[in-house]
């Protein structure tokens, strides 16, 4: 999915859903770390992804409460 795609998307979402899309996305960057450590994870793009979407979602909620 393309950027511009998945930040249309994710601001159409309520505010009550970002918050769950930002918790889903801490637990996976946290699995991803855990698996890097270990040696589980061949390469780091999925720690790179992770951070970059937590961001998005953290400036959208912000955005939202900006207009509430």
């Amino acid at each position: 999915m393309s950027r511009r795609k998945e930040v249309a998307d994710l601001r159409e979402l309520s505010a009550e859903r970002l918050e769950q899309e930002l918790a889903a996305t801490r637990r996976e960057l946290f699995q991803n770390r855990i698996r890097y450590a270990t040696r589980n994870l061949d390469h780091p793009q999925p720690l790179r992804t992770g951070k970059k979407r937590i961001a998005r979602l953290l400036t959208l909620m912000r955005e939202k409460q900006g207009t509430e």
